[in-house]
Order: C-alpha cells, then sequence, then structure tokens
C-alpha cells in the first residue's frame, strides 16, 4: 500500500510538473522566443515602437530611439489630489527635471521682473512624441524672447491629466505661493478619451483599474491581491481558463469596455462639456483672486481632420471596436463646445479643434499627439493670445 501511493504521489507530480511546465513555457517561453526571433532579424530584442514610424516624422533617425528611450525610463508615481505624477529622469532625447517637468528655453535664467507663464495639460502639452527643444511650451518661450517679451515659461503638462486635474494642480500651486501672471491650458482630447473609456463625464484616465486598485494592500483585500498577481503574472494561462471555462477570472479588475452605441452621445457630449465648462468657471475667479491671466485652448484631434494620410487613418481605428462611433462622439463635444454659452463667445477661450482640418500632411503621430512641425502649429496659433495677455501684464506692471 505504501509502494503504490508513492508510485501516485509520482505519477501525479509528474502530471502537475508537466503542467506547469507548459504554464512556464507559455508564459515566458514564447516571449524568450520572440526576443530571440527579434535579435536575430533586427538587431534588438524589442520591436520597434509604432509611433516612431509615423510618416508624420518623415523618416527622422531620432524617432525609433526617442520612443526607445521613452517607454523604457518615462514613469509615473502616485501624487497627492491630481493622482499621478511624472517622476525625474535625464535621457538623451527627454529630459524630467527634479520636479518630474520638461525643461523650456529660459526658465530657470529669468530674472525676477519676467512674466510667469505655467502651461497646464496632458501628454500634448508636456510633448510625448517630441524633443524637450519641440514641446508646445518650449516653442511658445522661443517665440515669445523673439518677441521681445522677458518670459519664464513652465511646462506642467502630465501623462494623461484633464481639465478637472489640472485645476486642482493650480489650486496647489496657489496655495504654495506659486508666482503665476498667465495660466495657459490645453485640453481636449482627454475629456474625449475618457469619455470614451467610461461613458461618463469627467473621469480619469483608466478609471475602473484606480477604482480595483484602491487600499489593495488592505489586510481585507487579500484575496484580490493574489488574484491580481496571478493575472499579472500568468496572463496568457489565464486568458485560456477563460476561454476553456467560460468564467470571468477578473479577480478585482473592471470587465471591459463600455458599449457607446448603448448610450446617447448627444446628451454625452453636452455632460463633458459641461464638466470642462465648469472647470473653466472655477479658474476665472481664481485668476482675479491671485491677480493672473488665465487662458483655455481646446485642442485638434485627428478625427476631424478631413484629409488623412494612410498612418492617421490608421491612428483614427486604434483602440476601438468602432470607428464611427468615435467619430461621432468627438464631433459632438467639439460641437458642444463651440456652443457652449460659457465658452462660444469668451475672448479667453480659443478653439483650436479646427486647426489641422484642412491640413492635408501628416502631422498626427497618434490619435491626438502631434510631430514637432504640429507641436509648433499649435504654439504658433496661441501665440496671439499669450503675447497679447503678455503684454497686458507688462503694460499693467508699468503702470
Amino acid at each position: 500500500m505504501g509502494e503504490l501511493a508513492v508510485r501516485l504521489i509520482a505519477a501525479l507530480w509528474h502530471v502537475v510538473g508537466l503542467i506547469l511546465l507548459v504554464v512556464l513555457f507559455t508564459e515566458f517561453g514564447i516571449d524568450w522566443l520572440r526576443r530571440l526571433n527579434r535579435c536575430l532579424r533586427l538587431g534588438r530584442s524589442t520591436r520597434p515602437h509604432r509611433t516612431a514610424g509615423a510618416d508624420a516624422y518623415r523618416g527622422a533617425d531620432w524617432s525609433e530611439p526617442y520612443f526607445d528611450e521613452w517607454h523604457r525610463a518615462v514613469r509615473l508615481a502616485w501624487k497627492p489630489y491630481v493622482g499621478w505624477g511624472q517622476l525625474p529622469y535625464r535621457g538623451e532625447y527627454v529630459t524630467l527635471d527634479e520636479r518630474g517637468l520638461r525643461p523650456t528655453p529660459g526658465e530657470r535664467e529669468a530674472g525676477p521682473g519676467a512674466v510667469r507663464i505655467l502651461c497646464f495639460g496632458g501628454s500634448t502639452m508636456m510633448g510625448m512624441g517630441a524633443r524637450d527643444e519641440a514641446t508646445i511650451p518650449a516653442v511658445l518661450a522661443r517665440r515669445l524672447a523673439e518677441l521681445g517679451h522677458p518670459v519664464a515659461v513652465t511646462n506642467l503638462g502630465q501623462l494623461g491629466h484633464n481639465s478637472t486635474q489640472e485645476a486642482i494642480a493650480l489650486t496647489q500651486l496657489l496655495k504654495d505661493g506659486a508666482a503665476v501672471d498667465i495660466a495657459v491650458f490645453y485640453d481636449g482630447i482627454n475629456e474625449m478619451m475618457c469619455a470614451e473609456q467610461t461613458g461618463a463625464a469627467d473621469g480619469i484616465f483608466y478609471q475602473a483599474s484606480r477604482r480595483a486598485e484602491f487600499n489593495l494592500l488592505h489586510p481585507d483585500r487579500r484575496g484580490d491581491l493574489f488574484a491580481a498577481a496571478l493575472i499579472a503574472v500568468l496572463p496568457r494561462t489565464v486568458r485560456r481558463l477563460r476561454t476553456l471555462t467560460g468564467l470571468p477570472l477578473l479577480g478585482p479588475l473592471p470587465s471591459g469596455r463600455v458599449d457607446l452605441a448603448a448610450i446617447d452621445i448627444a446628451a454625452l457630449a453636452q455632460r463633458v462639456v459641461a464638466a470642462y465648462a465648469a472647470n473653466v468657471r472655477l479658474v476665472r475667479p481664481l485668476a482675479g483672486a491671485y491677480g493672473f491671466r488665465p487662458l483655455f485652448f481646446w485642442q485638434p484631434v485627428v478625427t476631424t481632420k478631413r484629409v488623412k494620410t494612410a498612418d492617421e487613418q490608421s491612428f483614427e481605428a486604434e483602440f476601438t471596436d468602432d470607428v464611427a462611433v468615435r467619430r461621432r462622439l468627438y464631433a459632438a463635444i467639439i460641437e458642444a463646445r463651440r456652443q457652449h454659452p460659457d465658452l462660444a463667445a469668451a475672448a479667453d477661450a480659443i478653439d483650436l479643434s479646427r486647426l489641422f482640418d484642412e491640413c492635408a500632411d501628416p502631422v498626427y503621430i497618434d490619435l491626438y499627439h502631434l510631430s514637432e512641425p504640429g507641436n509648433a502649429a499649435v504654439a504658433e496659433a496661441m501665440l496671439p493670445a499669450v503675447a497679447a495677455a503678455v503684454a497686458a501684464v507688462r503694460d499693467s506692471r508699468s503702470r
């Protein structure tokens, strides 16, 4: 009986061991073989990032190493009130200083008499896809200096932030006594993308995942922690188990995308713009109380571009199962913004959504980020309003 039990245990161990080997190969061996294949074919273990080959880069030799560096090194950390912020990093193409901010020409060297301009936005303001000298705030700083304006421009753009997070970030800076003469906001796409992800207004990126992660280290959520760890370590195996069993096997994670086809697009668009306009109304009295001038720019997106290159057409259809619904949602939000009474006729709210509508050349490197010439065009479109605000600040000081 003892010998039979030993044989059964040995047989069971062989079966379990075989299953374990299959799982380990599925999870790690396939990736190792793919890396080996890329090394043999491409001379590198990772595939060049899709965005690096966008036709808007026109074959630039820096775009591929740029995105290698970006995806290897640019990281986020939790930050009070706003959710997250960028960590410091200094590389060949991307610099994030000790504040986690991209540098701008002349900011550090500006004297006490310089007009202080704070630029808020998401990754488009921060400058994803552009080198340090070609972000929108960097171009603005150079152009204002060329016009003879002594300015200190600070790029406060943060990956994934929307206008609500920016209003909170501005409040925190004012509480800390930050010097600000002009606050420039560049928004739109993150409001639209979050609405597309959640089916609701005024959300943050991957909101359901953030909710699932909350307090995950608390003892009461130990089961969720183990389930999330298993899914993260063995994603292919879990996907196959979902297929075989029909069970969700999601642990604490969200179930998937929102079905926008079942949502009233026009009503959602109105709610998105109402939330954005509310943030504008919150900032305006802050400007009066703290003595700065706000400017609110609504940004362009590839869906409204009438002549799209092949790459731009593919970018428009990324990360969606229904590009037509995406177009309708974005168009409805843009139109609602154009008609909103607090925005349509306001001198401090400038609509740049049409900026590239008639442009035949490639300017987008994905759904919403722009090439360096695209950033320069946006900065040039901002320049008259920003320069007028700088002139007004200088005039008020002289009086």
